[in-house]
């Protein structure tokens, strides 16, 4: 009989192979797992989320109430004079050569204010004027919203440095049909303000007048 060394080492060593692997198959655990499932962590975790911040409580005073006595007021000389209905009974601060503070003496800070500007100077569109405003809040305050915004007006709300919730309106004015900004008028308030500042905002842009006292 002949010896068929490789052919018998093949099969042996087949019979091998399917002989671990039926082992391993057999080894292998299929079951379901038991015990309380883990969370698995997230490759990429997303950063917290900030809780919002309250804000400050509103200073206690009285709301500004609509239809103020007004009476004429003037800021400015010469070719630079303005004048316009003020409220009565309000002091003026002159915040700059060309920037006035109007302020009901006894209010608390945070509750109502108005400031005219003057800003013929700069040489700036209204349309300008609204984009450098919008730019600066948003720069320079937190939680700036843009409410409205006109072709010479802006309403928004923001947080003082205070962290009080303001509400304000803004208008400008182009006295000598230039096409240049002149005045910047701006009515801050709380929440409960908001008809008497749209008021007198309203009322002391249509009473202003240049020095030429000419209609606007």
């Amino acid at each position: 009989m002949e010896w068929r060394g490789p052919v018998v080492l093949v099969a042996l060593l087949a019979i091998g192979a399917g002989s671990g692997y039926a082992a391993s198959a057999q080894s292998r655990d299929a079951s379901p797992g038991s015990g309380v499932a883990t969370p698995v962590p997230a490759q990429r975790p997303e950063m917290p989320v900030e809780a919002p911040r309250p804000y400050a409580p509103d200073p206690d005073d009285p709301a500004l109430q609509p239809d103020l006595q007004m009476a004429p007021a003037t800021l400015g000389t010469g070719k630079f004079e303005i004048t316009f209905p003020a409220p009565v009974g309000w002091r003026t601060n002159a915040n700059a050569s060309n920037e006035w503070k109007w302020k009901k003496p006894g209010t608390s800070n945070n509750s109502y204010v108005m400031r005219i500007e003057q800003i013929d100077s700069q040489d700036i569109t209204i349309e300008d004027a609204i984009d450098i405003r919008i730019d600066r809040l948003r720069d320079e305050q937190e939680d700036v919203e843009i409410l409205d915004r006109g072709a010479a007006s802006l309403e928004y709300t923001y947080r003082s440095n205070e962290g009080n919730a303001r509400h304000s309106f803004m208008r400008w004015l182009d006295l000598d049909l230039s096409g240049q900004a002149d005045v910047e008028i701006v009515v801050h308030g709380r929440e409960r303000d908001v008809a008497g500042a749209k008021d007198l905002i309203r009322r002391v842009a249509e009473g202003m007048s240049g020095a030429g006292g000419g209609p606007l």
